[in-house]
């Protein structure tokens, strides 16, 4: 039961309806029997500034931010933590007393898996997309040492992407290039890693990626789901960390942001993976 009491989460997004952040971050805060609530709030881009104050006055102790609003989030934010300042965007907030101080748990999430699967400094990755997800992929990538290739449907800001995360490599790394989106194909063909953090996928009848993945690549895809790049993924025998993957780890580092708890990350994962009540 709601009480005034319950503390206040949710996640801010357009569309939000399809995500099973409040599932996950259920099961943690039962997990933890913490009083809590966690709701899915659609809002506008032109509406983001007012929906953030709005939900700080009415006492939310923390948000996620998704599509399309985690670069905007940034100039809301009362302070933004060194990574999520690196990357440009923000998708986790906690709340302080004067406003939201913001995190980027998509880029330390995205290097944690990418290192779980054995990616290798000095690999050569290919990332589809210069977007919020992407630029947490990029900063992933070359802190990791890759040797990446970033295209994007505005090859501005593939170019702009690869400029700012540049000084961020490794000593001895080779830095990020930007590449022709018409080069996509050819580049997944020498590619060891290929990351999608487009919304490709994200909408009924995307067509998919103009690419070929192979066996023994590593493919991580933001965008959750029975995309046709997870199953092209799994069909070639690649190694695969889909988008619920990264929802999950990405939460759990939010969950334990919010409330200096260790978050149940396999129940919150067996949240994800259960089927969606119909309403």
């Amino acid at each position: 039961m709601i009480t005034g009491r319950t503390a206040l989460y949710g996640v801010l997004g357009h569309p939000v309806r399809h995500s099973r952040s409040p599932e996950m971050q259920a099961a943690a805060f039962e997990h933890h029997a913490i009083d809590a609530a966690y709701v899915a709030l659609d809002v506008a881009p032109e509406r983001l500034a007012e929906a953030v104050t709005g939900a700080h006055a009415l006492g939310f102790q923390g948000l996620n931010v998704t599509v399309p609003h985690k670069r905007a989030m940034v100039a809301l934010c009362e302070a933004v933590d060194p990574v999520a300042r690196e990357v440009g965007a923000v998708n986790t907030l906690r709340r302080t007393e004067r406003g939201w101080e913001g995190f980027n748990t998509d880029a330390a999430a995205c290097l944690m898996l990418l290192r779980e699967e054995g990616l290798r400094p000095g690999a050569r990755a290919l990332l589809a997309g210069a977007g919020g997800a992407a630029r947490a992929a990029a900063w992933a990538l070359v802190r990791a040492g890759t040797a990446l290739r970033i295209a994007a449907r505005r090859p501005d800001a593939a170019e702009r992407l690869a400029a700012e995360l540049s000084p961020l490599a490794p000593e001895g790394a080779p830095g990020p290039v930007a590449v022709p989106w018409g080069e996509l194909a050819a580049e997944a063909e020498v590619a060891a890693a290929v990351v999608n953090g487009t919304t490709i996928g994200l909408h009924p009848g995307d067509a998919p990626l103009p690419l070929r993945v192979r066996g023994g690549q590593l493919v991580l895809d933001f965008v959750y789901g029975e995309t046709a790049l997870a199953r092209a993924a799994r069909d070639a025998g690649a190694r695969l960390v889909s988008g619920e993957r990264i929802l999950v780890r990405q939460g759990a580092l939010a969950f334990a942001l919010w409330t200096g708890r260790a978050a149940p990350e396999a129940l919150m994962a067996a949240a994800v993976a259960a089927p969606r009540r119909a309403t």
